[in-house]
């Protein structure tokens, strides 16, 4: 729940537990007080007309497919000079040479724990050690800077795989994952690639992609888009998470649920408050024929385990208003799958880009809230919302210096954490990591971007060590989705 730890033990943030902390050291580039991956030694992959600087593991390939790891080679399919499939050298977008800075080595292990993680509190699930870091670059429009020119794409070290449209229904490839991440993880990840500007996908889960479970608090961020669909309906589209709530941005309640601050409500609390103002009903409508068309045995619209705070339920938008009656249902548990939680931040990140798959009746200003909290907000600056998110798995998933500085700062990652009464660890999120080149134009088929929903509901020895877990299986699963091996 959202009430204090113990000191000698973690709590459950169990419907959703309590957090520590705001927004923990947003200091640029600021290395990680627990360690840092060192970068290692390039090698060599050769394409089809030139040999091109990639990481110590690349292989020859096609078209200098292999260079992928770490020079212009990419994801070629056909190969040019360098490899890239798109420009020559594998250049920027107006075909001049450009290539990318070698990919560091990233060490397999996470970064070691520091010795001053408050007690009952994770590495990574809590960002213990302070390691966030922020984007450079300020924009809450931004659209991740990604081109391709293709949907088949070579992957380092050989094979070609075929993104989808978003028309098309999703295949999984079950194999992909095999032996990468611990046999206990549930998992979905959609690989996005956009191809001449449309978004196409690659499925990959570890089997177990349509196997419903409790989610616990990674559902609190949609039970705030489906609060900001009902608002927006109910006041003819006059008012949404923009509004205020008694003097209250709906963005800081937003953040205070992803940051857990407790300034001044649980996240728990807030969570049954959004359920209050979207309904419970339409929550679970909206797994079903509503919008994601999912099976039965999936369920939304549960509570978190406390009472909805003392707010009020007329919602004030500039110069609109709009009141609505709260739900007070007992409501669905919340029975969710590794794809449907996956497929929901999908869609609602590229809510302008795939406008067939958006929330009925959610807007962009809405969306742009949940991602990056308030509007100007004066409790939490540009960086709330699920940009605000505790758990620094994504973050912890490869070297972020080195992110920022390929990016010029373009970089993103949103996610929301979940954390079980048996000390279930889940978390679902998503990252943009593109290149840039000289002028600040995406390096086309070298730019990722990706959704992770994971749940890991048992292993290790500790919870401590079962957080560890997680954060090693993300990592296994972004240094390969960066340098091009998935």
């Amino acid at each position: 729940m959202h009430h204090a730890r113990p000191s000698n033990r973690p709590i459950a943030r169990g419907p959703r537990h309590s957090r520590w902390l705001g927004i923990a050291a947003l200091g640029l580039f600021g290395t990680t007080a627990c360690g840092d991956d060192t970068a290692g030694v390039p090698g060599t992959a050769t394409g089809a007309t030139g040999s091109v600087t990639g990481s110590s593991d690349a292989t020859s390939g096609s078209g200098g497919g292999a260079g992928g790891a770490g020079g212009a080679g990419g994801n070629a399919s056909t190969g040019g000079s360098g490899g890239s499939s798109t420009a020559t050298g594998g250049g920027g977008m107006g075909g001049a040479p450009f290539m990318p800075e070698p990919i560091p080595e990233i060490d397999p292990e996470p970064a070691k724990a520091c010795a001053n993680i408050p007690s009952g509190y994770f590495q990574f699930l809590d960002d213990g050690c302070k390691a966030r870091i922020v984007p450079s670059y300020v924009d809450r429009e931004l659209a991740c800077p990604s081109v391709d020119t293709s949907p088949e794409i070579a992957l380092t070290g050989g094979g070609t795989v075929t993104y989808q449209p978003g028309s098309e229904t999703p295949k999984f490839d079950t194999t992909a994952l095999d032996g990468i991440v611990p046999p206990e993880l549930m998992a979905t990840v959609i690989l996005i690639r956009r191809v001449n500007g449309v978004p196409h996908y690659r499925y990959l889960s570890t089997g177990d992609h349509e196997v419903p479970y409790q989610p616990w608090s990674t559902t609190k961020v949609v039970a705030a888009a489906n609060a900001a669909a009902r608002l927006r309906i109910a006041s003819d589209y006059g008012v949404g998470l923009t509004a205020k709530v008694d003097g209250k941005p709906l963005g800081d309640l937003v953040t205070s649920i992803c940051n857990y601050d407790y300034s001044p409500y649980s996240s728990n609390a807030l969570g049954r408050y959004f359920h209050n103002v979207g309904t419970r009903k339409r929550a679970n409508d909206l797994i079903h024929d509503l919008w994601l068309k999912r099976p039965a045995a999936e369920t939304f619209g549960g509570n978190y385990g406390e009472n909805a705070p003392g707010l009020g339920y007329t919602f004030v938008d500039g110069g609109k208003q709009v009141s609505v009656t709260a739900d007070a249902a007992t409501g669905y548990a919340n029975n969710l799958s590794s794809r449907t939680m996956a497929e929901i931040v999908k869609r609602l990140v590229l809510h302008r880009e795939e406008a067939p798959q958006q929330m009925p009746g959610i807007q962009w200003a809405d969306v742009r809230v949940l991602l990056h909290g308030a509007e100007g907000s004066a409790k939490y600056g540009e960086w709330g919302g699920m940009s605000a998110d505790s758990a620094i798995y994504l973050q912890a998933s490869h070297d972020m210096p080195y992110i920022e500085k390929r990016s010029h700062g373009r970089w993103r990652t949103f996610s929301k954490l979940g954390l079980g009464t048996s000390g279930q660890f889940l978390d679902v999120g998503y990252a943009c990591m593109p290149v840039l080149d000289d002028d600040d134009k995406p390096v086309a088929g070298w730019s990722r971007e990706f959704v992770i929903a994971a749940h890991l509901p048992s292993g290790g020895s500790s919870w401590a060590a079962r957080d560890r877990m997680l954060a090693k299986a993300y990592r296994a699963i972004v240094t390969r989705i960066v340098d091009g091996r998935l």
